[in-house]
């Protein structure tokens, strides 16, 4: 590497000095070389272009970014950090992995890059995300920063928080209304296995679809053949009700299958359910909304809870019938979806909810919006 004048460096020391009134570093490099051209560095191809990332491999090292250090036109000592953003965004809006390098290389750690794609949204673990990676080059802040170029991997997440889905269809009269948060489907727990259930009542004839994010059908699952999805954004409507009646539809998302069934449980009609608890000190009900499209499904959207404490939900104003849990999912987890199928006060943080409850099943969501 070319060295630095010797005497531009005393020069500019004492410019630094004298500059009294400018707390600031002074640049000492303004990304030029000895000839006028831009400094730039080149960020080496991966070891592979897709990876899939498991929990149990939390702490593991994926990989190891290596790249050729910039000629700044003197001996540094360079720190590496790798960004992250989705493929084609243009970093608009990116992570920093924490791990940083020195010695023209970087570790690529299979939590630190899981986290950075749940915090921008790349969650769905059944889905290879389409990733940009960059190395962004830090000498001190007299030196501006550099970037490489950009590699790109396809990159299969897991993910820590369950994900959402929604149906899409005219089994639930939203007329294939693709951006309806209520379609939220149940889960029985919080684990992301992206196994999902509903039971309800649907017409002859009905069909729908799943979306992973409202408004947008870029990851969407469809019929393939019977009692298998496909998510190449080419399937077809999933069917099967023949005749107007009440039915459990089983979503494995991650197995790309499905099944309908017909209910044939009990159908107790309540005139309503509501919300009770700590935050209203037991003494009044806050009313969920009940389903235009099915009697059993019950729903609050912006659900003001003032302080932490337990609650329950009830039926009629009245404590002949109630729901609450039992399992450890809500009393240690502070689970976003589960069952009220037990007993016991439910803990929950005071906040605004999204909830909807299925009272055939049991079902509910509870989401802090």
């Amino acid at each position: 590497m070319n060295k630095v004048n010797i005497l531009s460096i005393v020069f500019a020391g004492i410019c630094a000095f004298s500059a009294c009134t400018d707390d600031k570093d002074p640049v000492i490099n303004d990304l030029k070389d000895s000839e006028g051209n831009n400094i730039s560095f080149t960020l080496n191809a991966p070891n592979n272009s897709s990876y899939t990332l498991m929990p149990e491999n939390a702490s593991s090292i994926i990989d190891i970014f290596t790249c050729e250090q910039p000629d700044y036109g003197f001996a540094a000592g360079v720190t590496y950090t790798v960004q992250v953003c989705e493929g084609g965004t243009e970093f608009e809006k990116f992570e920093s992995l924490p791990t940083t390098g020195s010695g023209e290389k970087v570790l690529i750690k299979t939590f630190e890059l899981n986290d950075a794609m749940n915090n921008l949204g790349m969650v769905n673990p059944t889905v290879a995300y389409n990733v940009d990676f960059r190395l962004k080059a830090f000498i001190n802040d007299s030196v501006p920063e550099l970037y490489s170029n950009t590699v790109n991997m396809a990159i299969t997440p897991y993910s820590g928080a369950r994900t959402q889905v929604y149906f899409v269809g005219d089994i639930f009269d939203n007329g294939w209304n693709n951006n309806d948060p209520s379609m939220r489907i149940f889960a029985d727990d919080d684990v992301n296995n992206m196994l999902f259930t509903y039971t309800g009542f649907v017409k002859a004839g009905s069909a729908f679809k799943i979306i992973q994010t409202p408004g947008d059908w870029g990851i969407q699952w469809g019929y393939d053949s019977d009692g298998a999805l496909s998510n190449d954004g080419g399937s077809g409507n999933i069917e099967g009700f023949t005749q107007d009646g009440y039915y459990t539809i089983t979503l494995d998302l991650a197995g790309n299958k499905y099944s309908i069934e017909p209910y044939t449980g009990a159908t107790t009609e309540y005139k309503q359910i509501s919300l009770i608890g700590d935050f209203n000190d037991w003494g009044g009900d806050l009313d969920l909304q009940q389903a235009s499209y099915d009697k059993h499904i019950w729903i609050g959207e912006k659900i003001e809870i003032p302080s932490d404490g337990g609650l329950k939900l009830r039926a009629d104003h009245d404590w002949a019938v109630s729901f609450g849990g039992s399992n450890s999912l809500w009393n240690d987890k502070q689970g976003q979806f589960a069952k009220f199928d037990g007993g016991d006060n439910v803990k929950v943080s005071a906040g605004t909810y999204f909830i909807k409850f299925n009272d055939l099943t049991k079902h509910i969501i509870l989401l802090a919006e």
